[in-house]
């Protein structure tokens, strides 16, 4: 019994300790709650970006002559959404599997196709470009996304390691390329070339 009151006391005194220090700290008022938007009854504040967003003329797709920046010509991309591609593709060469297995490639891994302005010496960039849109709607391009550069005069056709091969001919047959394309990884840059 005298050790339950010795321990009953101890605690007292603990409590009564606590509660002296705690008197110390200095306390402050919680500012009232001011929200960083308008409320509902100010309706002379609406919510605005603080500029204006550019205007685009819809003749040449490009920012308004008074905003003083040089034209630059956009670019776009196009890529089907899980087309079915009934060709059977043909086992690599032995060029092309030594390259996959000298980089240590992934058979999923992107890879990208890239054609410039000098391969189509028998049309234009932009005719390229026409083949390849109506190429992806058929789903001749297995797992292909295209994207044309302007800018820099060309045309990224990104493929899985898989179907790099197969991509490369079609694209050097079907668009009547000339001289020779490059296929480039990332990280590794320009591996194989036909």
């Amino acid at each position: 019994m005298g050790v339950y009151c010795r321990n009953i006391r101890a605690c007292s005194r603990v409590c009564f300790l606590t509660e002296g220090a705690l008197e110390h700290f200095p306390r402050r008022a919680i500012p009232a709650f001011s929200p960083w938007f308008p409320s509902g009854y100010d309706k002379s504040l609406p919510l605005k970006p603080q500029r204006d967003p550019p205007h685009i003329n819809s003749i040449h797709g490009q920012e308004t002559p008074s905003s003083g920046r040089t034209k630059q010509r956009r670019s776009w991309s196009v890529f089907c959404h899980g087309s079915a591609f009934n060709k059977n593709i043909q086992p690599f060469s032995k060029q092309f599997q030594e390259v996959v297995e000298r980089c240590h490639l992934h058979l999923l891994q992107r890879a990208k196709w890239i054609i410039r302005e000098l391969n189509c010496v028998a049309s234009s960039l932009e005719h390229v470009w026409t083949v390849l849109l109506r190429s992806m709607r058929q789903s001749k391009l297995p797992t292909c996304n295209v994207n044309i550069q302007r800018d820099l005069g060309q045309i990224w056709v990104f493929c899985d390691v898989l179907y790099s091969e197969y991509v490369g001919q079609f694209l050097r047959c079907e668009c009547q390329l000339t001289g020779q394309i490059s296929l480039s990884v990332h990280k590794q840059g320009a591996v194989f070339s036909m």
